[in-house]
């Protein structure tokens, strides 16, 4: 299994498939379908040793000024360098990779912080210092794609001088993951909910965006499969979801004014009132560094103390105990490995006290003292 970011001048073994729901053929226009979301797409270069790492993402919260691209894509950088797509005098894109990068020294690149990671997803978020006029965010769908539909995916593969490529394809499956990606830097155990496409990616279309007919995000571009043909590997859109949850961040959903302004007809979604949102906050739960945090940054086998809901309290929300449930479900996935796993169901008990998944959190734990 190889990862897709791209290193430059050394060849990295990175590489990545992408893919999401369907419209009727004669419906799936893809020129039109790629000029309205690749405004939202992004080219990221982060300095490492021996060369330039190229890899790419998506704006997901245009407000909070987010950006969604994969954990191998940034490693542990804390900043990386990101830029939009650029219009030309004559309104067509300026794709040459290399004037691109010769932005970068000369200052002409945003400088983006990266505020959280997730190795077992492969995800990494990052906060920009500021948006281009007019730049709006790529909505993220609500559910998986399906077998069988259309995506396209968009990013910016080594092999190509271009940026802002885009490739077709369809959805062979959706299903949870256990795998282990290599690269020529980190080996990452993923265990997430993944899509499998036939989307024809290459090293640096990684932590792109997977975008169904009606302009939606349903998935992170992350791996290829080495021996076999078509069979490509996307973070999908709710594990993008809950890595958000996880990590309390609130994004604008469609409808909002941040959001998409000109979505394609017929989203099945519908309008979302606009939420105020919370500030941005740079400390993490559970760690001592601000604006960065590593899976399971509470030290394995660990005394926490589990807080207790105090008398008096209002009962946890609807919306809470749906959060928890997602929560211990994926806390679930890692009964094999019991510090993780302890890890995790402390998480649930921290950050959702008072919930039935607190609760069974805490009984799990308690047995497996």
């Amino acid at each position: 299994m190889k990862r897709t970011r791209f290193l430059v001048p050394a060849a990295a073994l990175f590489g990545l498939a992408v893919l999401a729901p369907r419209a009727a053929a004669e419906d799936f226009d893809q020129a039109a379908l790629y000029s309205k979301c690749v405004k939202s797409s992004v080219f990221i270069c982060t300095q490492v040793k021996g060369g330039m790492a190229m890899g790419s993402g998506s704006l997901i919260d245009a407000e909070k000024r987010l950006v969604i691209t994969n954990y191998h894509v940034v490693d542990n950088e804390k900043y990386v360098y990101v830029q939009f797509p650029i219009v030309n005098k004559d309104g067509s894109l300026m794709t040459a990779k290399k004037k691109y990068i010769e932005r970068i020294p000369a200052g002409q690149a945003l400088k983006g912080e990266v505020l959280f990671i997730d190795k077992t997803r492969d995800l990494a978020l990052i906060k920009l210092p500021g948006l281009p006029a007019g730049t709006t965010a790529m909505p993220l769908a609500r559910t998986s794609p399906k077998t069988g539909e259309q995506v396209i995916n968009i990013g910016n593969p080594g092999a190509v001088d271009w940026t802002f490529s885009t490739t077709m394809g369809s959805v062979r499956g959706v299903g949870i993951a256990d795998m282990v990606v290599g690269g020529a830097d980190e080996v990452l155990r993923i265990r997430a909910r993944m899509v499998t496409v036939t989307n024809p990616i290459n090293p640096g279309d990684s932590g792109g965006p997977l975008i169904d007919h009606r302009g939606y995000q349903v998935g992170v571009s992350e791996s290829g499969r080495s021996g076999v043909q078509n069979v490509n590997n996307c973070v999908d859109v709710t594990e993008i979801r809950a890595f958000l949850d996880e990590k309390k961040i609130k994004i604008r959903e469609l409808g909002d004014a941040a959001s998409l302004a000109d979505t394609l007809p017929n989203d099945p979604v519908g309008p979302h009132s606009p939420k105020a949102q919370p500030k941005d906050t740079k400390v993490i739960p559970g760690t001592t560094t601000p604006g960065k945090a590593t899976p399971g940054a509470t030290t394995p086998g660990a005394t926490t103390p589990m807080p207790m809901q105090p008398a008096g309290t209002p009962a946890p929300s609807a919306a809470d105990e749906a959060e928890a449930a997602k929560l211990l479900q994926r806390a679930n996935l890692f009964k094999d490995e019991e510090d993780v796993y302890k890890t995790r169901l402390k998480d649930v008990i921290t950050k959702y006290p008072g919930t039935a998944a607190a609760k069974t959190a805490k009984a799990t734990l308690d047995k497996l003292k």
